[in-house]
Order: structure tokens, then sequence, then C-alpha cells
């Protein structure tokens, strides 16, 4: 919803500008599909054979002519949905990224809904500049939440590896989201604006435990008490905090809380703790299969009539409303 609200501001913004220059907006106007076939970013570092990346390419435009098929997509009206694809990997160690030689490749679909106008000259033209946008990854574990534990390397300068490595490894967990709506046998869409469609065998999140998060913020800390000594405070009381945790509390599911410094509770509350299940990938499969697709999107959609008045948001919505889930779900490689 915070999403929501924030493109919302800067349309509104962008559209006063545009209105002074007496654009007119074309709602009524044919628009056609853009997408290029042309993948961006970093997939080199994957080093993928020719056959291979081949291969991806191939599955890739598979998950996008299934977009394509969405109404709103293939026939689109006052808009222009333009597509691009960037592949770039979110799983650091330290200050070099790790050898991705022998990782399952993900990437970002991002789809926007570009509205469609006429200008000075009478042009007519598609305005993408901070217009919505759905993004869909496929294969990449940080897209499957957005709240994540917020723990920075850039408390102190210059940033020792080790605080680099401490900080990414909290930030990989994060507080389960509410969900918004069961679509399909292992197709959730969550309140946090995200969609997953993963093999339903095989959980994508587990728990966090209480003793094993203590452990890695305690060792956080600790690093940045070397160079800082007025962390010295933080470790002890982190460390007092956990010393009232029973063993069988430290072995069971945390909670998060704002009661205390670390933010670890046993309580159980509505917001449990997770991480990314690093067993969810099959690593028999190829490298190149799809095994995870999370689509980023106005999953409020579900809940409310498609009446917005800034053209993008209505057609989004519709998008949502016709997102065959099923579709995308055979798209999956799983055993």
């Amino acid at each position: 919803m915070k999403l929501f609200f924030n493109l919302l501001l800067i349309t509104l913004v962008t559209r006063g500008l545009y209105a002074q220059n007496e654009i007119i907006w074309l709602p009524d106007q044919p628009g056609k599909w853009s997408y290029h076939h042309k993948i961006t970013g970093e997939i080199e570092k994957y080093k993928l054979s020719p056959a291979e990346l081949a291969e991806y390419q191939k599955n890739i435009d598979l998950v996008i002519e299934t977009l394509h098929q969405n109404p709103v997509l293939k026939n689109p009206v006052g808009i222009e949905p333009s597509v691009n694809v960037r592949v770039w990997p979110d799983d650091k160690a330290g200050f070099h990224l790790r050898s991705l030689a022998d990782d399952i490749v993900g990437s970002r679909i991002a789809i926007q809904f570009c509205p469609l106008f006429k200008d000075e000259k009478g042009n007519i033209r598609k305005h993408c500049m901070e217009v919505t946008s759905c993004d869909v990854h496929v294969n990449e574990p940080q897209a499957t939440s957005e709240k994540y534990l917020h723990y920075l390397a850039s408390e102190l300068h210059p940033t020792p590896e080790k605080l680099e490595i401490a900080a990414q490894n909290l930030s990989k967990i994060f507080v389960k989201p509410l969900v918004a709506k069961e679509l399909a046998e292992g197709v959730t869409a969550y309140q946090s604006g995200i969609i997953i469609i993963s093999n339903p065998k095989c959980p994508y999140w587990i728990p966090v435990k209480c003793g094993e998060l203590f452990d890695q913020i305690t060792e956080y800390f600790s690093i940045v008490q070397e160079k800082d000594n007025s962390y010295v405070y933080v470790v002890e009381e982190i460390e007092k905090e956990k010393g009232v945790f029973s063993t069988e509390q430290l072995n069971g599911p945390a909670y998060f809380t704002t009661g205390n410094i670390s933010g670890v509770t046993a309580v159980e509350n509505d917001s449990p703790l997770l991480r990314f299940n690093p067993d969810y990938f099959d690593k028999s499969l190829p490298r190149t299969s799809i095994q995870l697709i999370a689509v980023h999107t106005l999953t409020e959609s579900f809940d409310r009539n498609c009446d917005d008045t800034h053209l993008e948001y209505r057609r989004h919505c519709e998008f949502v409303k016709q997102l065959d889930v099923n579709a995308l779900k055979a798209l999956l490689d799983v055993k």
C-alpha cells in the first residue's frame, strides 16, 4: 500500500507538470506491446555456456509471453506496456561478489504501464517516467519479502569485511507479511504487495530460532564495538536479554518486538521472523530452470474496484484481477 501511495504522489506531480504544457492524455488510444527480447545487467557473472544462455532466454520469454496473454497487456488501451529484463545478483558476501558459476540464475522482468499522450506537436507518445510497474522476479530469494531487518555495514568507516558479511546475513531475515489472498496451491498473495508462485511441496520460508538470531546480532554489534567502544553497552544489554530465555525458547521460533534492544522475543505474535529456505531450490535441475516467481504488484486489487482516476493504476489493477497464476505456475520446473 505504501508503494501505491508513493507512486500516486509522483504521478500527480508529474502530471501536473505535463498539464502546464497542455499535454493531452489518450485513455481510449489503442496501445501496443513493447518487448525487445534482450536481457540486460550482469548475466555474464553466472558464466553460462551459449546453450545455457539460449535456454534461459527461452524460459524468460515463456514467462513474458504468459504475462502477455493477460487481456490488459494483449490488447492495451490508453497505455503501452513496456517490458525489460534485468539480471543482477542480490546475494553478496563481503565486499566481493561470490562466484555465481554454480548458482541458479535470477532476473527481474519489469512491466511498465506507460500511459499514452499527445504532445504539443500532435505526436502520440508514451510516458514511462515514474509510472506504476509490475516487477516479476524469477529465482530471486530476496524478492519474496520486503520488511527485512535493517543492519548496515556502514556503521564503521572503512567497513571491515566481516561486518559486511554479518550485516548481509542479518539482512536476509524478515517479518512474515500478512496474507492477502490464497490464489491457488503454491500461489499466495501477500499484503506486502507480492504474489509468490512456488513449488507447494517445499516451503520457501523457514523460521529463525531465537538463539541463532541472538548470536548473529551479538556478532554484528561486537564487530562494531571493536572500533567504537560506545557499543559496549549494546552488546551487554543484548547478552542480558538472551540470558533470560530458556533453552527451549532459544531453540524455538523468534518473533519481532519493539520492546527491547535486540528486537527478539519468544512470545508468539503476528510478526514471526523468517528467512528464505536455503534448501528450496532443487540443485539437480538445470541452472536455467524456473523454480520460483515473485510478482511485485498491486495485491490490494483483490479487495477493491479498479476505479482509480489515473489510467495506469486502473490498468495495473485490471491486470492483477486477470492474472493467470495457474499458467505462471505451469512454467515452474519442479519434480
